[in-house]
């Protein structure tokens, strides 16, 4: 049984990575993070934006620990490098080469990307998978949860056919953003696509559900300007698979999947805080002119009733910025807080949790 009790995915941007590089040694032994690699910021050197300096972020955030680490097929977040690295040709070569010889010194768990060729062969997935499950313990596949159980067989066969004997799979079924969905239709969907990896237990490590329901529009979602909450919907939905399958839970770290541009200027500055229970957002909500992120965090640090201090970095910053000395005052950065409390209340609660079961 593997002691992760967590898999946190992420785009390798700066807000992301500033939260995962404020992560506990401790709080990380108990997480397996998936990194989607995107390119880096536009620089005059680097007009198309280097993944190579996202690699070394990562590098110095992971040191030794294993983490998963898959593409990003976004337009918005890929460069000609990222577009090399998903070429079928070979086997994958470029991405073989990219993991056993260019980042041979780091603990990579590589995502085995599907490809399906015109006859319906999946050839060079088979030779990926064949002489990366030679070099490593693990590999991982990203698939839809809304897959029938017939279609993920059709998927999984020809990589766990072409697994070595010590190498196991973490299947990672993705359902992207699930606000706008009833949540007993999204568990129904989950638990097809889990008896689709049935007849493959033996070479799976883990079968891991990933999803978001973090709203593009907070305020609008809790009804309240100033003060408010909205529900979450990831553990309902974890607790909802999990009675009948023994799924292991992820998510997109209260990040929105949508990826809605901010609009210069329009952003209200607010603290966002996760409920211990795993089921609330709270936020405290105050506008540049009236207080800021200063007045939000005093008021988040005074709503003794949402706010617990998990002593994580997010608890510095947010009693930094109540006293009057905010690090930082960009939306990415308090997002960055956001997502460094959530990930230790996710720890707390499958510790607690799922320890009971």
């Amino acid at each position: 049984m593997s002691e992760f009790v967590y898999f946190p995915i992420i785009k390798t941007r700066d807000g992301e990575l500033r939260c995962f590089e404020h992560i506990s040694d401790n709080d990380f032994l108990k997480i397996l993070p998936i990194y989607e690699l995107t390119k880096s910021r536009k620089t005059k050197k680097a007009p198309d934006g280097d993944i190579y300096r996202r690699m070394k972020q990562i590098a110095d955030i992971q040191g030794e620990r294993p983490f998963i680490l898959d593409l990003s097929t976004n337009e918005k977040y890929i460069n000609p490098q990222i577009e090399q690295l998903l070429s079928e040709q070979d086997g994958f070569k470029e991405w073989q080469y990219f993991l056993f010889d260019l980042h041979s010194e780091l603990n990579i768990i590589p995502m085995v990307h599907i490809y399906e060729d015109d006859d319906g062969r999946f050839d060079d997935v088979e030779e990926f998978v064949k002489i990366a499950s030679a070099k490593t313990d693990f590999l991982a596949v990203r698939l839809p949860y809304d897959l029938s159980d017939e279609e993920i067989k059709y998927y999984l066969n020809p990589i766990a056919s072409s697994l070595s004997v010590n190498c196991k799979l973490y299947v990672l079924l993705d359902a992207e953003y699930v606000r706008n969905k009833a949540i007993s239709d999204v568990v129904d969907t989950f638990l097809e696509a889990c008896s689709g990896t049935q007849p493959f237990a033996d070479k799976i490590e883990g079968v891991v559900m990933l999803c978001s329901s973090f709203p593009s529009n907070v305020a609008q979602t809790g009804g309240e300007d100033v003060a408010g909450e909205f529900k979450i919907y990831e553990e309902d939905i974890y607790q909802g698979i999990s009675e009948e399958f023994p799924i292991k839970y992820g998510d997109y770290v209260s990040i929105n999947t949508e990826q809605i541009e901010m609009k210069g200027g329009t952003f209200v500055p607010r603290v966002d805080i996760a409920n211990l229970d795993g089921k609330f957002f709270t936020y405290k909500r105050y506008r540049r002119n009236n207080g800021g992120y200063v007045k939000a965090a005093e008021q988040t640090v005074a709503d003794t009733e949402s706010y617990k201090s998990l002593n994580v970095w997010a608890d510095e910053e947010i009693s930094a910025a109540a006293l009057g000395n905010p690090s930082g005052i960009s939306p990415a950065f308090w997002i960055s807080v956001r997502m460094n409390y959530y990930i230790k209340s996710r720890i707390l609660l499958r510790e607690s949790r799922d320890s009971s079961l």
